[in-house]
């Protein structure tokens, strides 16, 4: 009688993959990409930033946002102090980048009262408001 040859278990498997550096790299890489967009849910405090996040068609994306910075009342042209990309990003409501751009300021300016207000209209026609105070006194938003 002859016997016939069983299959490896699940866990001989994963213990085979776990015992060489290259079996632990590759579990550790998928865990990485795995785990790294729940920092969007978990850790987050811009709603807008949706970088390493699992959402493809998020309305979040269609969000368009009017930043507004007045030095003294005085509205800026953020064409003339702002590259393209960062106002096109702001335009996004991205947090750490208006709170940039307002540090910017201050920094250029001191002394002066640089407000922020950002209104934001979602695909619905929602509207958010943002701001409206001395963004050098309070930088996050």
């Amino acid at each position: 009688m002859t016997s016939q040859p069983v299959a490896p278990t699940w866990s001989a498997r994963a213990r085979s993959l776990l015992g060489t550096w290259r079996g632990r790299f590759i579990v550790a890489w998928l865990a990485v990409q795995l785990l790294l967009p729940c920092c969007y849910y978990l850790t987050r405090r811009d709603p807008h930033d949706e970088r390493f996040a699992w959402r493809m068609f998020s309305p979040m994306r269609m969000i368009k946002c009017d930043p507004r910075f007045t030095i003294d009342g005085a509205l800026v042209d953020l064409g003339k102090r702002f590259h393209e990309a960062w106002i096109e990003l702001a335009g996004r409501g991205r947090y750490s980048v208006l709170e940039a751009m307002g540090a910017r300021l201050c920094q250029e300016m001191p002394g002066q009262r640089i407000e922020l207000e950002l209104v934001c209209k979602d695909v619905a026609g929602a509207q958010e408001r943002i701001g409206g105070y001395d963004i050098c006194t309070v930088t996050d938003l």
